[in-house]
């Protein structure tokens, strides 16, 4: 059996964010009914435009997370690990776990204060990281950057090979912001709207939040933020580019071999129909892994980036195994 509660962490990392979001966040949790010491500890982190509270959702159609995780519980498959969904929610439709001035200091906010204070209230052991899509990002990035508070991850379709899955999106933000003069006012149209689902908005969301997270600019008036566009005249902005090429798995992966190497436990797939077009990134960050000899777990499957929760039953058992003391 499993026990689903929740608790609030008042984070200092996110006082004074610029988008004013809400500095008291909600940990979903799952426990065993009888916890062991040193457990592992598994922080998933929501992809864009999911709440921790999306998870608890019934799925009339398809695997829920609540029904994986109850059969990982019941075939005793997590170790009696301890599983944490984190709040991560923005006015931009969701995170990408870095620091950003625009956006919210979230990589202190999960490294210095969720994970601490989650460890000793469950008495948790190693610690691994999971998500999907921007979630699966997140998993990876903070597990390199931060090798001392993170064993293990298991990204799933994580934003990898910016070029191919975010430059398509480009010329559909930059008609959006010419037709409402510019991104901040467009964040107002989109909140005020009745239907905030619209492909098109959708898309146009994703480019401001990631612009957020990956070139913030506090001089900047259009929600300290740059783009790599110039949205009125349709220019290209290299140096911006620049910055968030900077943050692509694709393309770091080379600079973090060593933190890479340290992990217990690296898990990464991706659908070969992922309507995002994650397919490439993640072909050549599996690339740079295998060619620096890392062992590692990496599977193409047949299938796209929608209703894959189901693979959350495969990464999370395999990662109670490698970090269970």
């Amino acid at each position: 059996m499993v026990k689903v509660g929740s608790i609030n962490i008042e984070s200092s990392a996110l006082v004074n964010n610029l988008l004013k979001d809400p500095t008291t966040r909600e940990i979903i949790t799952f426990t065993p009914d009888e916890p062991k010491p040193n457990a592992p500890l598994f922080i998933c982190l929501p992809g864009f435009g999911f709440s921790a509270r999306s998870y608890l959702n019934v799925n009339p159609i398809g695997e829920s997370f609540m029904s994986v995780v109850q059969g990982l519980y019941d075939h005793n498959r997590v170790g009696g690990a301890t599983i944490a969904i984190v709040d991560s929610m923005t006015k931009l439709g969701g995170n990408q776990y870095i620091n950003s001035t625009a956006a919210g200091n979230y990589e202190d906010f999960i490294i210095s204060e969720v994970i601490p204070q989650l460890k000793e209230r469950f008495n948790s052991g190693n610690v691994g990281l999971f998500g999907k899509g921007s979630g699966g990002f997140g998993a990876y990035t903070l597990a390199v950057r931060n090798p001392s508070a993170i064993q293990g991850f298991a990204a799933h379709s994580p934003d990898a090979g910016f070029e191919y899955c975010y430059i398509p999106d480009f010329n559909v933000a930059m008609e959006e912001f010419k037709q409402t003069g510019g991104p901040a006012k467009w964040v107002q149209k989109f909140w005020n709207s009745k239907n905030k689902a619209r492909s098109v908005y959708m898309r146009t969301l994703g480019i401001i939040a990631f612009a957020a997270f990956y070139s913030p600019n506090e001089s900047s008036n259009e929600l300290g933020t740059d783009f790599p566009f110039d949205w009125d005249t349709g220019e290209f902005r290299q140096d911006v580019w620049s910055r968030w090429q900077s943050w692509d798995p694709a393309r770091n992966a080379r600079d973090f071999v060593r933190q890479i190497e340290s992990m217990q436990f690296i898990y990464h797939d991706i659908g070969v129909m992922d309507e995002f077009s994650l397919l490439w990134g993640n072909r050549f960050l599996d690339n740079i892994i295998t060619n620096s000899g890392i062992k590692h777990f990496y599977e193409e499957y047949e299938d796209g980036h929608f209703g894959t929760t189901y693979r959350f039953e495969k990464s999370l058992s395999m990662m109670a195994t490698a970090l269970s003391i």
